[in-house]
């Protein structure tokens, strides 16, 4: 009995200085693998190696990912709570061939990103790329899992924050990882591939902000999905138009969900933003732009029309519809001298934008870009908008119609803007059709509206502007109060607009509306007064 006992001790003995020596061994092999290649860019280090009971697998805890060369670039550092490597084949390690295994998990990685001046095409989302190619390339490999991770990026020369993303979890399966693919955030050949980045914010500069809710992307559905969007700032729209300098467009925006589908993936797209897709689905999204007309505006510049708008766009965009539903737009002004910016909101924004690229083959194939909108005016009038822009020349035709509306919910733009209160009035219909080309439009317009009655403010220092009573009754007096068909003088605008070619296309819409205006609410005189021959002016 005593020698049987003493058999099982030798045996279990035996066992365990065989698995401890082996385990050693397989250390040591391991080690000398993981970090063998000359030519690689990041060092793997850790405290502890950790081999399961069965053989078969390895946790790694507290791993470092370190660079070797952090002069250029995006430098991307690692620390990973532990990692578990499964279904190692150590008989390939034991004759020294290269690592195999079935898979590689992340538990709770933190990464640094570090950005400097020579980033400018080399950013965070390339970093990264370029980190996990040479990490996981270093295994024969089918699958790797990240959980729980999170994200710095720093200003590599003051190490400031500049962003942060709080949650990261990938499974990328199906890998073959000899064969690089900088089409993916892990850069190589794949059967499929879920991406979920959640709690993102980005500091831009020192008054600018964006946050992102969640980024979801899966291979095989060709889907990405970015929800609670912002752009924004931390300080007032004025004061960053000054920080600005001159005259430009404020933005500033949020969005419930920015859907991508149909995408097919490229190498620049976590780098650049280059777009290959079906269709671009945009849910809840309310933007202002704004714009203070006490600074100077920027050096003229000739701007391009609704084509040359597309074509300079700096990534390569090949795109079937863009959808858009529950959206608002608001375009603001401070006006010279003025206490109060007014606003101008088109709210219910739905419809679709088809024909969107900037590849010339395929605006052959598509011939135009076409707009379809319906949306509200000031939240009250219908207001639909149809638009096509051939691909092959610089013109564009505009249809747009509004109905049923009261001059009086035009006054939280006007007050503000140009010092008119309107008192009454109503409008039953605006129908407005514009052919452009880069030099003038040939447009129509129907205007009908009665019982028009206004009054010109004086801007006082107290909330409550001053009735200017002498200059109201001359506005009166010089316009139509009326213009109904049935009317005496009922009439429709069929005039000419010249493009001042230093304003956008879309100021050019608006400015051709406004023209129309001119030729049918003032009265006779007024409106010869007001068309006289004259040099043109800059709107």
């Amino acid at each position: 009995m005593k020698k049987v006992l003493k058999g099982i001790v030798f045996v279990i003995v035996l066992f365990f200085v065989i698995s401890k020596g082996l385990e050693w061994w397989l250390e040591s092999s391991f080690e000398s693998k993981i970090n063998k290649n000359p030519e690689r860019s990041y060092d793997i280090t850790y405290e502890d190696f950790d081999l399961d009971n069965f053989f078969t697998g390895v946790t790694l805890t507290e791993m470092k990912i370190e660079p070797l060369n952090a002069k250029a670039g995006s430098v991307v550092t690692g620390r990973v709570d532990h990692a578990t490597l499964n279904g190692l084949v150590w008989i390939d390690l034991l004759v020294g061939r290269r690592l195999n295994m079935q898979e590689i998990a992340f538990v709770k990685p933190v990464f640094k990103v570090e950005i400097g001046k020579d980033s400018t095409k080399n950013k965070g989302g390339k970093g990264l790329q370029t980190m996990f190619g040479d990490i996981l390339s270093r295994a024969d490999l089918k699958s790797f899992s990240l959980e729980k991770g999170s994200v710095m990026f720093l200003n590599s020369e003051t190490q400031d924050t500049i962003g942060q993303v709080k949650n990261i979890d990938i499974l990328a399966t199906e890998l073959e990882t000899d064969a690089l693919q900088f089409n993916h955030l892990i850069p190589f050949k794949m059967g499929d591939i879920n991406v979920d980045i959640r709690d993102g914010s980005f500091q831009l500069n020192d008054y600018t902000f964006m946050n992102l809710g969640h980024f979801h992307y899966n291979l095989k559905n060709k889907e990405i999905l970015l929800k609670e969007v912002a752009l924004g700032y931390n300080k007032s729209w004025v004061e960053v138009s000054r920080e600005i300098g001159f005259q430009n467009d404020v933005i500033e925006f949020d969005v419930k969900e920015i859907g991508i589908h149909q995408l097919e993936p490229s190498s620049e797209f976590y780098t650049q933003l280059d777009i290959d897709a079906g269709s671009v689905s945009i849910d809840g999204l309310n933007i202002k732009l704004q714009r203070n007309k006490n600074l100077q505006r920027p050096a003229d510049t000739t701007k391009p029309m609704f084509q040359g708008m597309i074509n300079a766009i700096p990534v390569d965009l090949k795109l079937d519809s863009l959808s858009i539903s529950n959206s608002t737009l608001a375009y603001g002004e401070l006006g010279l001298k003025k206490l109060k910016t007014g606003y101008i909101t088109i709210g219910d924004i739905n419809g679709s934008v088809t024909g969107i690229t900037n590849k010339e083959d395929h605006q052959a194939v598509v011939g135009s870009l076409h707009a379809n909108i319906k949306a509200t005016l000031e939240n009250k009038a219908g207001l639909n908008l149809v638009m096509d822009a051939p691909y092959s020349n610089e013109t564009f035709q505009v249809d747009l119609d509004v109905d049923d509306m009261k001059f009086t919910d035009f006054n939280s733009t006007l007050k503000p803007l140009v010092g008119v209160e309107m008192l009454s009035g109503y409008i039953q219909k605006i129908k407005y059709h514009m052919e452009a080309n880069s030099v003038y439009s040939n447009n129509h317009l129907v205007f009908d509206y009665k019982d028009l009655n206004l009054e010109v403010l004086k801007e006082e220092d107290t909330n409550e502007p001053k009735r200017r009573v002498f200059q109201s009754a001359i506005a009166n007096a010089a316009i139509h109060p009326s213009n109904m068909p049935g009317d005496k003088k009922y009439s429709t605008a069929a005039y000419s607009y010249q493009r001042n070619i230093y304003r956008s296309p879309i100021n050019y819409i608006i400015h051709g509306l406004i023209e129309g205006f001119t030729y049918i609410v003032p009265k006779k005189g007024i409106q010869n007064l007001l068309h006289k021959k004259k040099k043109p002016k800059k709107n």
